[in-house]
């Protein structure tokens, strides 16, 4: 293909990002279709990740070295990250899955009846622990796993295992997603409010509004969100700190985006190299 016929097909499947990306970091997207698709953050062509998914997926995570995805069959399916290669599947027998979180080879599954199960990525249990509300969001940072409920409250644990504990009343309600950003634990709703919560303290440092959120991540120091019922596959790009919509900056998603995530490139996953942390 010539590089005139790269580059218009660049532009048709997406907008140029007006804030620059870590080189190789690739924007994964996945629907009801049960297809997961990446694009290279610099190029924004969507692509296949790997083979499709029994069903639709509506949670999808990473712990660095594997994506794991799950959905209303209540299987969990465990793909290469540098490869997408299906590697494995097994089923939690927790009903549809709605959240996941991972790190260092283990899976956290959410349900709403506050349940918050870990299991290797082979399938192997590894115990479960209550959360006092239904689980809306899990996002791991660092040594601590986080969750969002239903009536807006925010709880963290150890990885390692150990009681929930209050975290912050963020103050929202029917929370979407989580995303850590410059030391930030952002949080949005199903109504389109944005929360910024010190990681430290959990105290409200900030926030501001967007469309109905049905999905969001983190690139660098910028925000992606899905809207919900939006259905045109186009994910917009926006300031972490402000809410400010970035100028052209975004993605034009093929497929409905259910959940979406950033993971390392490619490149930097090959054997023998170290994988940069999430940001």
């Amino acid at each position: 293909m010539s590089q005139h016929s790269l580059l218009v097909q660049a532009l048709l499947a997406s907008a140029a990002l007006a804030a620059p990306a870590t080189a190789g970091d690739r924007l994964l997207v996945a629907g009801y279709g049960g297809v997961v698709l990446e694009a290279d953050t610099d190029v924004g062509v969507f692509e296949p990740f790997g083979p499709s998914s029994w069903g639709p997926i509506e949670a999808m995570a990473t712990d660095g070295r594997r994506i794991y995805t799950g959905g209303d069959t209540g299987g969990i399916e465990v793909h290469d990250l540098a490869t997408g290669e299906l590697k494995s599947s097994f089923w939690p027998e927790l009903g549809p899955i709605r959240e996941l979180a991972a790190a260092g080879g283990k899976v956290f599954v959410g349900t709403p009846q506050g349940l918050v199960a870990a299991f290797r990525y082979d399938g192997t249990a590894l115990g479960a622990r209550q959360v006092p509300a239904d689980v809306r969001a899990l996002l791991v940072h660092r040594r601590s796993l986080f969750v969002g409920t239903a009536g807006g409250a925010i709880y963290r644990a150890p990885l390692t295992g150990g009681e929930f504990e209050l975290f912050s009343s963020s103050g929202l309600a029917e929370i979407r997603d989580m995303s850590a950003v410059n030391g930030e634990l952002v949080i949005a709703d199903a109504s389109g409010a944005v929360a910024r919560l010190s990681l430290e303290t959990g105290a409200v440092t900030g926030g501001f509004g967007v469309d109905p959120t049905r999905s969001m991540t983190s690139l660098r120091s910028t925000l992606l969100f899905y809207y919900d019922e939006d259905g045109s596959g186009l994910i917009t790009q926006r300031d972490a700190h402000t809410g400010e919509s970035l100028p052209g900056g975004g993605f034009q998603s093929t497929i409905w985006v259910e959940v979406m995530l950033v993971v390392p490139g490619r490149e930097s996953l090959r054997p023998g190299s170290v994988a940069p942390p999430r940001r």
